[in-house]
Formats: C-alpha cells, structure tokens, sequence
C-alpha cells in the first residue's frame, strides 16, 4: 500500500489556519421550517432511537419526546436528521443540534460521558448561539458548521478526528476547530473527518486509512487537486466527492470495491469513479463498505459491498461490485432527491416524499417487520399509510433508521422539490431572524402561516392538531408491520402476533448474525465503524 503522505500538501498547524483569508458567506437555500414527525426504528440498545425502550423496535415508531419540535427541510443538500452507528442528531429550526444515544466518548456532546447511553434528546453544549446548518456523525465522533462557515467538533478524539490538541482523548461539549477558515460543508468518517471550504477545496483530518500502524494527521490538511469540489460524503474509511461539473471522485480503502475504480486497490488521491462518465451527480452517500450516487435525473447507481442485499440489486450472492450499477429495480419511474448508507443497509427518499429502503433487515432496521433481507428497494410503511405522510428526510445508521416526515391530509403539495424556497444562513445570524420568504413568509418560527408552493398558501399543521393526528394514527396500530387502517379493531392482536413471529425468526437467525465477529473476520479494529456498525452522513 502506497504511504498516504501524497494525498496531503504540507500544511499549517490548526492554530495558524487563521492566516488564511476568510471567503464570502455562501447562500443556503432551504425549504421552510415546518411541524414534522420523527420516525424511528432498529436497534435502541443504546437509546438511539429516541423512545423510552432499550428493546429492538421492528417498524416505525413515532418519537414523542420530538412532537413539537421543528426541524429544518433539506437545505442545499444538507439533512436535518442523521443516523449514525450508535447515535442520532438532528438541527432544529433555531439551528440547535439535538442529540441522543451512545454517548461513551462524549458523542452527545452533554458535558460527560456514560456507559449506558441516553435515549431524551437534548440540545449539544457549547453550540449556543451559533447557527447550525449541517452536522455529521463519524465513528464516534460529530461534526457541526454553523451559517458563519465555522467548524464544531465533539466525542473521541484519539486520533485526531476531532481536529484538537494532541492528548486531549475525548471532547465532551462541542469546541471549534479549524479557525479561520470558512467551510460549507463536512463529512465524519470512521476516526476521520473532511471538511469543504467555500473555494472547493477539502481539508482532512484523524486516521482516515484504518491501517493503526500508519501515521495519524492531527492537523488539518488539504487534499492536493486542482479540482473545485462542491460535495463530500465519508464511509467508514473511504471518501466521496463531487466536482463543480458534476464528477463523482472517490479515495481511501477499497477491500470491497467502494471506491469504484473497476478494482479493490487503495486509491490516496481522489479518482474519478469508473463508469460514470456522462453522468452528472448531484449527491453522493457512503456507508460502512459501500457508496451511492445520486444523477441529476434523479437515477440512483450503487458499488461496493454487497452481502446483504445492501446494494439492492437483486442479488442473492452479495457479490461486490467494483463498478457502479445502476439501480431500477423497486425504483422505476420515481426521482430520487436523497440517500443515506448505512453499515449494511440502504433508504432514500423520491422528490413525492415516498421513502425505499433495502438491505439487511435484522434488529428492525428496515422498519418491515421481519426478519427477511430486503434484496431491491422496497416503500417503507409508516403507520397509517406511506400515503399519509411525506418523507423530507432519511437517515440510515448502524443498526436503526430514522425519517422525518410531515403529515399528509390533502394540505400539503405533493412534491418536495418546490418551485418557492427559502434563503437561510446569512453572514450575520441576527440577519435571519424574521428574513422573508420569496413570496413574503417569514422562517421566525411560525409554521401556522404556512408557505407559497405555486402561488397557493399551504397551511401547515401546528402542535395540537399534530398531536391529535399522531394519536389517531396511535389508534390504528402503530407498530404493525402492515399499515391498520384508522380505527381497526383488532390491531393491538395483529401486532401482538407479528412481533411474536418477529421474535421467532430473529431467534432462529440469531447464529447467523454474530455482527462483532463478522468485523473481527473481516480485520476491524475492535470498536472501530465495522460491516455493521456503519455511517450514515449527509449526502
């Protein structure tokens, strides 16, 4: 393996980074803050889920102790919602991040650290009165930047992935780093982390190779391309990018094809991902082992891993595939605007708000109820109905899943990609508050006002009614794996009789799983992102 030294140039020390000149603020756009519901499902051992159970949760379940709270849309590219390995994150409209699970590094950013986890989200330390716009779950470690282009980080820091001091192991409330540099976008790997300055060009950090005999970057450095990024994404220890012209280019490890250059050979330098050319990608997402590209048709191509069906190719062999393929089946005539890898399973969302997911179905991952890996896409089944709901965002992690959704009772538009957005993120954060929409709204918190989506104002459901329709929707059997319409009488014995059987089959697959051992097998470092311990960043 060739010594990852050319990737970098020579570079500063973080606290000289402040001789670089500051750019220009860039413009965010967004859709408009709206009431939203927060589904969660898969794994709760460490409270990922948000819900008062430490028990595997097989479909989707509301997350109560988030009723109420408003999340952004999808702004510029950015998720508010994340799933990462063993903890979730979200950015609320006042630009908060809101945090919860694992937190045995300081990944909640809380101040402390513990063992057992913490399933009450809560806002992250050290962040108050900054505005968040993206934040990325690494390995163990979490990233922020704010509207001003500064960079946040938190949680284990041993090789440097926080972007701090030498010695300083965990990092337990969120502190900048990079400091006087402006960014727009960052992405948190297994021990590593990226992050994209305004001009395009990308900084990296921590032990990006997975190889603990190699050197570790404590400082910053920056990528040597002539290239003009305007994306990244990071798997467990790959990266992804895209170029201003809408190139894909990939780097790091590449065991089972994830870098997608026809081979499994390391690549220290970005490369163009083979078999894309003529395709312009307009977002990208990486996994544990495997990537995705999103084209701006809205096709999605898939490489990499492909044990479990997490590719969602139809193929039983799992296979890995060192070129990208592209996906059709499951997905035929829909649009897809966002994605997220997990460790060993898929989801993306279609510009409808309809949400696919695919891959390895056990602890519930994939919110379907049993046990089956789920070898091509297939639409997720929210309680009441996909049709009742429309999916802003999606994020897939280790071992659970989340999604945001709005309800859908004939009010709201029945595409998200609307022509009307809104302006987000100026230099000066007091220049947002109360800053109007293109049609005259305004994004200080007031969703009962709604928004312009072709000259026809939308009223949005405020907290009540939103209440009233989640107990409805209660009443009908969440929890199921098929959805109950409203009312049915005999819900709670349908689900009672479909987790049973749930339990009967992961019992019999229980030998099958043995996920810490798979990553033992395949030469993971104990503890490090693995097979099935998987990122899910912002694409």
């Amino acid at each position: 393996m060739v010594a990852p030294s050319s990737l970098l140039d020579a570079s500063p020390s973080v606290t000289s980074l402040s001789s670089v000149q500051l750019q220009s603020q860039p413009s965010y756009v967004s859709d408009p803050p709206i009431e939203t519901v927060v589904f969660a499902w898969g794994a709760s051992e460490d409270g990922q889920l948000g819900l008062d159970t430490r028990q595997d949760v097989p479909t989707p379940k509301v997350v109560e102790a988030l009723l109420g709270t408003r999340f952004c849309g999808r702004q510029a590219g950015r998720v508010p919602l994340i799933a990462g390995s063993r903890a979730s994150v979200g950015i609320d409209v006042d630009g908060q991040v809101l945090a919860w699970g694992w937190n045995g590094r300081g990944t909640l950013g809380r101040g402390h650290r513990e063992a057992k986890g913490a399933e009450r989200p809560q806002r992250v330390l050290g962040l108050e009165g900054r505005r968040i716009v993206q934040v990325a779950l690494g390995g163990w470690h979490c990233l922020a930047v704010d509207a001003r282009g500064q960079v946040y980080a938190w949680g284990g820091n041993e090789y440097g992935q926080c972007g701090l001091e030498e010695g300083l192991k965990d990092v337990v409330t969120a502190r900048p780093c990079l400091q006087g540099m402006r960014f727009r976008r960052i992405a948190a790997g297994g021990m590593h982390s990226l992050a994209l300055t305004d001009s395009g060009e990308i900084w990296i950090w921590g032990e990006p190779w997975g190889d603990f005999s190699m050197t570790v970057s404590r400082r910053p450095r920056r990528i040597d391309t002539r290239c003009d990024y305007v994306e990244i994404a990071s798997g467990a220890f790959h990266n992804l990018a895209i170029t201003s012209e809408g190139q894909c280019l990939t780097w790091g490890i590449n065991d089972f094809g994830q870098l997608g250059n026809g081979t499994t050979n390391y690549a220290t330098v970005p490369e163009p991902v083979v078999g894309l050319e003529g395709v312009h990608v307009t977002a990208i997402a990486a996994g544990g082992w495997h990537s995705l590209a999103i084209a701006s048709t809205g096709e999605v191509y898939v490489w990499g891993r492909g044990e479990y069906g997490r590719l969602g190719v139809g193929d039983r062999s799992g296979t890995s595939r060192l070129r990208p393929t592209l996906l059709t089946q499951g997905l035929e005539g829909r649009r897809v605007v966002q994605a997220s890898c997990g460790g060993t399973h898929t989801a993306v969302v279609t510009d409808e708000g309809r949400c696919f997911i695919w891959g390895r179905a056990a602890f519930g991952r994939l919110g379907s109820g049993h046990a089956q890996d789920l070898l091509a896409p297939a639409e997720l089944a929210l309680p009441g109905g996909p049709e009742r709901w429309r999916v802003v965002a999606v994020g897939a992690g280790g071992r659970h899943s989340l999604a945001l959704a709005v309800p859908d009772s004939g009010r709201l538009a029945p595409r998200l990609e609307r022509e009307a957005t809104w302006a987000a993120g100026e230099a000066d954060d007091e220049a947002t508050e109360g800053a109007a929409s293109p049609e005259g709204g305004s994004d200080d918190g007031g969703g009962a006002a709604g928004w312009d989506v072709g000259g026809e104002p939308v009223p949005v459901p405020g907290e009540e009614e939103l209440r009233m329709y989640v107990d409805r929707v209660h009443a009908a059997g969440v929890g199921a794996s098929v959805a109950l319409l409203e009312g049915e009488e005999d819900g709670a014995e349908l689900e009672a009789g479909l987790l049973l059987e749930l339990k009967e089959e992961e019992e019999e697959a229980e030998e099958e799983e043995a996920p810490e051992e798979e990553d033992q097998k395949e030469g993971v470092h104990p503890g490090a992102p693995g097979d099935d311990l998987g990122l899910a960043i912002s694409p």
